[in-house]
């Protein structure tokens, strides 16, 4: 008996010395494929995370680095396949969701990003980025009642947040609501001036609305800011357009 007791001791110092010789192993290239990826070398990244996965079935930074690793290289299936087997392991972290989520969007699958966006969110009730994707797969799925709850509880809870007054405007733009898209792009500015993206929404909303002195007004405050964009090129065009619509109008110059 005491013979056999000391012969499963050393069997299992060996398991045990075995298994964390594999897992370091593991670790290492799961370390030099989050380098890879992080430089943005993709596809190596991808041959040291299947190494690493091989090696430990269960490394899970191993499956959420290559789960990354394909969604940048745009091969979305291979990543939510990828995501789905790492909360096989693992389904205590919203990040996983969140990624299913986003990579589902990414995919042109709105269904199915809000189901694992919920989940996400049901995990941690802070995670605002996933609330933000969770309005935005609605309204994809035309629930738009249901995107603006979601950005208007946002901006109730968290007024600091400032993408939420920015995706509730633009979704107001979308839906044609341009009055109520320039009072959220306002609500915008107040909170932060610099907002940049703001002063354009305002100044499209009041071309739309045929108020052309203002439009150019706010598509000037743009141009302060971000004077160099392809935006730009856009607000520097409908300026002399709009000024030559005042001109017609008034059949005099308009100083604006």
């Amino acid at each position: 008996m005491q013979i056999d007791a000391t012969i499963d001791k050393n069997l299992a110092k060996v398991v045990e010395k075995v298994n964390v010789q594999t897992r370091t192993k593991s670790y290492s290239l799961c370390v030099k494929a989050d380098a890879l990826r992080f430089a943005k070398m993709y596809k190596e990244a991808v041959q040291n995370y299947l190494q690493a996965i091989m090696l430990d079935r269960a490394e899970t930074k191993a499956y959420f680095g290559l789960a990354m690793s394909y969604k940048y290289l745009k091969e979305y299936n291979k990543a939510i396949s990828t995501l789905l087997k790492l909360v096989k392991i693992d389904d205590s972290k919203d990040e996983y969701f969140f990624e299913l989520g986003v990579c589902h969007l990414l995919n042109g699958e709105p269904e199915s990003a809000i189901e694992h966006l919920i989940k996400a969110i049901l995990i941690n009730k802070e995670n605002l980025e996933a609330q933000i994707q969770l309005a935005i797969a609605h309204e994809l799925v035309d629930e738009a009642d249901l995107s603006l709850m979601i950005y208007n509880k946002l901006i109730e809870t968290n007024p600091e947040f400032l993408k939420a007054y920015y995706n509730k405007g633009a979704m107001l733009m979308g839906l044609g609501d341009f009055m109520e898209a320039s009072k959220t792009f306002f609500q915008l500015i107040k909170r932060n001036p610099d907002y940049y993206k703001a002063y354009l929404g305002i100044a499209m909303s009041f071309d739309k609305l045929g108020k052309y002195k203002d439009a150019i007004r706010y598509y000037k405050k743009f141009l302060e800011l971000k004077q160099f964009s392809e935006d730009a090129i856009f607000a520097r065009e409908r300026i002399n357009e709009l000024r030559a619509e005042c001109f017609s109008k008034d059949n005099s110059l308009t100083l604006v």
